[in-house]
This record gives C-alpha cells, structure tokens and sequence, in this order.
C-alpha cells in the first residue's frame, strides 16, 4: 500500500468514526435534555455539551497578554517579598 493510498484510507476512517460519534453525540443529548435536567445548568447548544470535528483554536490579543504578565510580574514580586521576611 502506498501512502497515498494509506492517506486516503485513513481519511474515510475518520469520516466513519466522525459520522459514529455525531450519531451518540445525537442520543447523548437526547437523553440530557430528555431528563427533566436543571436547564440553567445544561448547555446551549450541542456543539458546546460535546464537539466533534474542527477545533477552534482561542486567540489571546496583546491587551490578554499584558495583563497577564503585569499579574505575573506582582506575583512575583509578592513572593520575593515574603520569602525576604523569613
């Protein structure tokens, strides 16, 4: 087998396995909603109870960022600071 063809074969395999799990993904939230549940507390939307293919990957945008290295940089500081008193 080439791998070419190794490539082809393991991409309808995922197609398949895909397919399955949107198929329990379809019961599983039957059966959630189905359970008189407390609906504050399940999710919106079935992609949020359970996601199945593409993942979308979180942007952190540079105000993220500094703000987090300004919480690390006081952290620290805090630190050595305590660790001066003992």
């Amino acid at each position: 087998m080439t791998w070419a063809e190794f490539q082809i074969r393991a991409h309808g395999y995922n197609r398949i396995q895909e397919r399955e799990d949107l198929r329990a993904r379809e019961i599983a939230w039957a059966a959630l909603i189905g359970s008189h549940a407390n609906p504050k507390k399940l999710p919106k939307t079935k992609e949020l109870f359970w996601g199945i293919g593409k993942k979308q990957n979180v942007v952190v945008n540079t105000k993220m960022q500094d703000a987090m290295k300004a919480a690390q940089e006081q952290y620290f500081k805090e630190k050595k600071l305590k660790e001066n008193v003992r």
